[in-house]
């Protein structure tokens, strides 16, 4: 048996802080043994398989299905970050993790984002950013933004009057008409399927691998739609500067739930920009203008000479996960391709970061008016989700 298939597959006890499981383990890895080619088959199928024997040997509080989501995660991670994984992620800021994912995860996820573009009208976060962009250059007709509540359009439409930076748009392919740059935040709270990954998926286990920390807490989550068409770009930017957070140990997982190809919307890196230690100011994504008001040294220019900044242009296909610290410089392509492209970010933080307000920043979901500098975050917002724990009787 491969490797590969072992990690994926030893999954039918889950570590319950305090136990020696190496007898299980050995055991699991005995029952794996019975499979030809395990990597060909659909992992879920082995892993319940794997699950119903190794049950019998085991008496714990843990529900065989924390069972199954806890180990499998700590498995993933030691078949997806090789050494060579995490020394990338570490210099570099960012980290492509190929065929991470299995095809009924990026399933789920597709049906999580399509359910979230069904009721994005309804959400207090959501933003068509195109119709937006239009409205704040003066190129289209007003923009409603309904029960949308991050954002003052009317203070977002005088720093553009007043600023010299340009919007950012890939020119449209002849012919092609014109689609909408979607994107939403706190999905989760609406879509339990992608509540479960988020929390009990394998991705809180690989950012405290990458980020060598004991303890992970789930922060947020953000999807993004760019339809054919949709040739709006994503100005070069750092996650951290949009969080009210006093730190910065912190990663995002961005997702591709379609063929992400040259011009069809492809994530760009600025490599080591994470080391460089400096905060820029948040920008409005369709144009390097600032947030009014907010703090940190000014984003440079990084579209006008992309090369001198070493910029990195990375494809991805369904079940790729590109991984990137919170001070990694990134931005994206518009897409010009016939397809749209979805992609979903989830993002994963030292627990123990305190809150901290970022003046300028859009107030994140749900944070208490009253919260202070120096307070912890709220387990009920952000909850602590590395190492896993017992389920409660």
């Amino acid at each position: 048996m491969s490797n590969v298939s072992a990690i994926k597959l030893r999954s039918a006890a889950v570590p319950q802080q305090g136990l020696d499981l190496s007898g299980d383990m050995d055991f699991v890895e005995r029952v794996l043994a019975r499979f030809q080619n395990p990597w060909d088959r659909h992992f879920l199928t082995l892993a319940i398989d794997a699950t119903a024997d190794a049950l019998e040997h085991r008496n714990s509080a843990m529900s065989a299905a924390e069972r199954v989501r806890a180990d499998l995660a700590q498995m993933r991670v030691a078949h997806a970050l090789k050494a060579a994984h995490v020394g990338q992620f570490r210099s570099n800021g960012y980290v492509k993790l190929e065929g991470f994912l299995s095809s009924s995860e990026v399933e789920m996820l597709r049906a999580a984002v399509n359910a979230g573009i069904e009721t994005f009208e309804a959400s207090p976060n959501s933003y068509n950013v195109t119709a937006a962009a239009d409205a704040l250059w003066g190129t289209g007709a007003g923009y409603d933004n309904k029960t949308s509540m991050q954002h003052d359009l009317g203070a977002l439409a005088k720093a553009v009057k007043d600023s010299d930076r340009p919007r950012l748009l890939d020119p449209p392919r002849p012919g092609q008409p014109r689609g909408s740059f979607l994107l939403d935040t706190g999905v989760w709270r609406r879509v339990p399927a992608l509540a479960d990954f988020a929390l009990r998926g394998p991705l809180p286990a690989v950012s405290a691998d990458l980020l060598d920390l004991a303890s992970i807490r789930f922060f947020d989550d953000q999807i993004f739609v760019k339809e054919a068409g949709a040739v709006d770009r994503t100005a070069f930017h750092q996650d951290l500067a949009y969080f009210h957070l006093g730190g910065s140990a912190g990663c995002v997982f961005w997702i591709p739930l379609d063929p992400v190809r040259r011009g069809g919307g492809r994530m760009a890196y600025v490599p080591g920009s994470h080391l460089w230690k400096q905060v820029f100011k948040p920008n409005i994504f369709a144009s390097e203008t600032p947030f009014p008001g907010s703090e940190g040294l000014d984003m440079p220019d990084i579209d006008a000479d992309p090369d001198s900044f070493g910029v990195q242009y990375i494809e991805a296909e369904p079940g790729d996960v590109l991984v990137h610290h919170l001070l990694a410089i990134h931005g994206s392509e518009g897409n010009r391709g016939g397809t749209q492209r979805r992609a979903i970010s989830l993002r994963y933080i030292d627990a123990a970061m305190p809150y901290r307000h970022r003046a300028g920043a859009p107030p994140q979901p749900l944070h208490r008016a009253n919260v202070t500098d120096g307070a912890p975050l709220d387990n009920a917002i952000h909850p602590v989700v590395w190492p896993p724990t017992a389920p409660s009787a």
